[in-house]
């Protein structure tokens, strides 16, 4: 069983916490995970998302999700996200939910290196959010 703890450094909307650990759990079901997962979801704002990935992956740009394997934590944009979401036409809710599932594929050693591997998470992430899961 995943638990989920949430953590806000900046402002966003905070009625998402039961969506996300919906969500949280449909991942770890679809992912067959039975054993507690602690998994710690921080939103940030671009300024400290582009530090970490300087930092860590040595890209100086703000992107939209970071995940760290070694602590189980996954560091989601919001400002990113909501500027995604308006781009791809999509409610901002949504658009989290799309990040925190890619952000717990990787944590659990999903990558996208390659079109195979990009697919298999693209059609995983799809499948955990398809509408008639019941998440909403």
């Amino acid at each position: 069983m995943l638990k989920l703890e949430i953590s806000y450094q900046v402002k966003m909307p905070l009625a998402w916490g039961g969506f996300l650990n919906k969500l949280a759990q449909a991942t770890a079901c679809q992912l067959k995970i039975k054993a507690d997962w602690p998994v710690s979801l921080v939103f940030i704002g671009p300024q400290m998302i582009r530090k970490l990935n300087r930092l860590y992956r040595h890209q100086d740009a703000v992107t939209d999700v970071l995940s760290f394997t070694e602590i189980d934590e996954i560091f989601i944009c919001y400002a990113r996200a909501v500027r995604q979401s308006k781009t791809n036409k999509i409610p901002v809710k949504q658009e989290i939910g799309w990040l925190f599932i890619h952000g717990l594929l990787h944590l659990r050693g999903y990558t996208h290196e390659t079109e195979k591997k990009f697919k298999r998470m693209v059609d995983l992430q799809g499948e955990i959010l398809r509408p008639d899961a019941k998440l909403r």
